[in-house]
């Protein structure tokens, strides 16, 4: 399963390199676990709780709602 869309970062990067987001404006919670890239994972890792960013995402495993990141492009709000 694949799909694109604005989200919003609810807990930044953490130790283990998974970052919490929200659907932007909806709010369905999903959880970043892998990255295609280390330029993916730097720009997500660089972003503060509250960010709006545009991700093209595909399903990571079989089961809950964990997900790859394969684009990450910030979104400004203002």
């Amino acid at each position: 399963m694949e799909r694109t869309g604005k989200y919003t970062v609810v807990r930044s990067c953490n130790d283990h390199g998974s970052i919490t987001l929200r659907e932007y404006p909806r709010n369905g919670t999903l959880y970043i676990v892998e990255y295609d890239d280390p330029d993916v994972e730097a720009e997500l890792a660089s972003l503060d709780a509250g960010s709006v960013v545009e991700l093209d995402l595909r399903r990571a495993g079989r089961r809950g709602n964990t997900w790859c990141a394969e684009s990450a492009r910030p979104v400004n709000t203002s």
